[in-house]
């Protein structure tokens, strides 16, 4: 797979090097929090985010770790459901735009 990607034309989790465990869905931490994902999830964000403007998907995803860090300060368990849909899609959001650079590896986990 070359980084960054710019087509999601026929890319698997397999070429991102992701295993899914079970359900088509994996684990992913930051800063010793825990997240799953699905495959579906995670290709269709990537997708979105290749459909977006470059100056847009910039400052939504400094957005998104601006949120993520706040979350993660406060601590995930202790978000309402409302900001813990918000602090969800902000992982995918985040998460998508390091796997299209590349730099995604780091954050699985087995």
């Amino acid at each position: 797979m070359e980084y960054p990607i710019k087509t999601m034309e026929n890319v698997t989790l397999e070429d991102l090097g992701i295993t899914a465990v079970s359900e088509d869905a994996f684990t992913l931490t930051i800063k010793g929090y825990s997240h799953r994902l699905t495959g579906e999830e995670l290709i269709t964000e990537m997708t979105d985010q290749l459909d977006v403007r470059g100056s847009v998907r910039n400052a939504l995803l400094r957005k998104a770790q601006k949120e993520i860090l706040a979350g993660l300060k406060r601590g995930p368990l202790r978000l309402g459901e409302e900001e813990r849909e918000s602090f969800d899609l902000n992982i995918l959001i985040w998460f998508a735009d390091k796997v299209l650079k590349g730099e995604h590896k780091s954050y699985l986990t087995e």
